[in-house]
C-alpha cells in the first residue's frame, strides 16, 4: 500500500466513466410512522416528542391534519382542496413561519398543473379512519417554536414534493487511472433535480453521502491527498427510534422499499399512535436506555438481557415473537372487516395463553426448592432462576393477560 503512495503522489489521473441513467419517485405522503422516523433521522426527535408535536400543529395552530394516521394516501374527493391549499402557499408572502422555497416549490406545481388525480396520492383503498398528514393549508400568522416550525416544513415540503417529477440520476461506476495503478469510485451524479428541487437540490451538486461530482471520459484528475484506511467487518448497527419504528412496522422484518413496507404493515407492532408509546415504556421499565453518548441509539439494559435469557432458558419463545405478534394484529384487523370468526381468534389465544401458562406454573414448582436453596448457598456455576426473573417472567404474564382483557379476550 505504501508503494502505490509514493508511486501515484502528485500525479494526475485520467478519468473513466461508465454511467446508467436511473430514476427515483418522491417519496409518499407522511402517515405517523414515517413522520416519527424522519423527525428521529434528521433532528434526533423521539417518537413521542415527534406525535405531541403534530398533535399541537393539529390541535392549537390548526396547521397539519389528524396526525395519528396509519395511511398515507388521501381521498379521492380531495384534489381540488390540496390544489387550493398550495395555491394559498403560492400566493404567500415569505416569513419566519414559511420559508420562500416552498412559495417557490409551491407556484411551480400549479403553474405546470402538476395536481392530477393519481392513485399513488388520491387513494380511497388505501385509506382506513384517516388520511395522510398534510398541511391544512392554513398559513402560520406567527412564528412557530422551532420544533413545530421543523414539523411543519417536512410535512409541508413533502406535500408539495409528491406532485412533483422524479428525480433523476446517473448511477456511475468512476475509475481513475494513475498510470498503471486504477482507482474505482462508485455513486450516483444528479441530472435533473425533479422532487428534490424543492429540498433545494440543485444539479451536478454532490451533497449526499453517495453522490459524485460529474465528470467525463477523459478528463483530468488532480491527486490532492492519498492516505490508507484500514478497514473491518462491522457488526450492525444498533437500533435508533427510527430504526426500530421501522422494524415495528414489518415485526421485525427488514424491508427496505416503501411499497412492500405497506403491505407488510398490517403484520406490524403496535399502531402508529401506540409504537411512540410501547418504546418509551420500555425505557420506564428500565428494559431499554438511551446510550450515553450517542443519544439517538437505544441499547438494552442487563434487565432486558436478563428477561431475554430467561425465556430462552425455559423455552417460553412465542412471548418474545415479534411475528406472532404482527399475526395477531393482522387478525385482529381481520376480524373488524369480517374475514375471520372472533371464535377461531379466540380458541387459538386461549390455547396459546394456556400452554404458556401451565409452563410457567411448571417451572415455578420445580424451582420453588432450588430458589430457596440458591439464596443461601452457591449453586456452583448451575444456571438457575433468581426471584427477580422469576417476577421479571410473572410480570410479563401478567401485561399479557391485562392486553388480552384490554380487546375483550377473557
Amino acid at each position: 500500500a505504501q508503494e502505490i503512495i509514493e508511486r501515484c503522489e502528485g500525479k494526475p489521473g485520467v478519468i473513466e466513466e461508465n454511467k446508467k441513467p436511473a430514476k427515483q419517485a418522491p417519496p409518499q405522503l407522511f402517515d405517523l410512522t414515517t413522520l416519527q422516523r424522519e423527525a428521529s433521522s434528521k433532528f434526533g426527535f423521539s417518537a413521542r416528542n415527534t406525535l405531541g408535536i403534530a398533535q399541537s400543529l393539529y390541535e392549537r395552530h390548526k396547521l397539519l391534519t389528524y396526525p395519528r394516521t396509519d395511511s398515507k394516501c388521501l381521498p379521492e374527493d380531495y384534489i381540488d382542496t390540496i390544489s387550493k391549499h398550495i395555491s394559498g402557499f403560492a400566493n404567500s408572502i415569505s416569513s419566519a413561519s414559511l420559508e420562500q422555497q416552498i412559495i417557490d416549490s409551491s407556484s411551480k406545481v400549479i403553474n405546470n398543473k402538476w395536481i392530477k388525480p393519481n392513485k399513488r396520492i388520491f387513494n380511497n383503498a388505501k385509506i382506513s379512519d384517516h388520511f395522510a398528514i398534510v398541511p391544512t393549508g392554513k398559513v402560520p400568522t406567527a412564528a412557530l417554536k422551532e420544533q413545530e416550525q421543523k414539523i411543519f416544513d417536512l410535512v409541508t415540503k413533502r406535500l408539495i414534493a409528491i406532485f412533483f417529477p422524479s428525480a433523476e440520476f446517473e448511477t456511475t461506476r468512476r475509475i481513475t487511472r494513475i498510470e498503471n495503478d486504477s482507482f474505482l469510485t462508485t455513486g450516483k451524479v444528479l441530472v435533473k433535480p425533479g422532487y428534490l428541487e424543492v429540498y433545494g437540490r440543485k444539479p451536478g451538486v454532490a451533497t449526499e453521502k453517495n453522490e459524485l461530482i460529474p465528470a467525463e471520459t477523459g478528463d483530468k484528475a488532480q491527486t490532492s491527498n492519498i492516505e490508507i484506511i484500514a478497514e473491518e467487518t462491522k457488526p450492525p448497527a444498533r437500533f435508533n427510534e427510527a430504526t426500530l419504528l421501522g422494524a415495528m412496522e414489518t415485526a421485525g422484518k427488514r424491508i427496505d422499499d416503501e411499497e412492500l413496507k405497506d403491505a407488510m404493515k398490517e403484520r406490524g407492532l403496535g399502531t402508529p399512535a401506540t409504537r411512540a408509546a410501547i418504546i418509551e415504556g420500555l425505557i420506564a421499565h428500565k428494559y431499554l436506555f438511551r446510550h450515553e453518548q450517542q443519544k439517538r441509539d437505544l441499547v438494552v439494559s442487563n434487565k432486558g438481557l436478563a428477561l431475554m435469557d430467561l425465556l430462552d432458558d425455559i423455552g417460553i419463545d412465542a412471548l418474545r415473537s415479534p411475528e406472532m405478534t404482527g399475526d395477531w394484529e393482522y387478525k385482529l384487523k381481520q376480524m373488524e372487516t369480517g374475514k375471520l370468526s372472533r371464535e377461531v381468534f379466540m380458541e387459538e389465544i386461549k390455547n396459546l395463553t394456556e400452554e404458556q401458562r401451565d409452563v410457567l406454573v411448571k417451572i415455578h414448582k420445580e424451582l420453588n426448592s432450588v430458589l430457596l436453596t440458591a439464596l443461601y448457598n452457591d449453586m456452583g456455576g448451575i444456571r438457575c432462576l433468581s426471584v427477580l426473573e422469576l417476577q421479571d417472567l410473572e410480570d410479563t404474564m401478567n401485561r399479557l393477560q391485562l392486553q388480552f382483557n384490554l380487546k375483550g379476550i377473557t
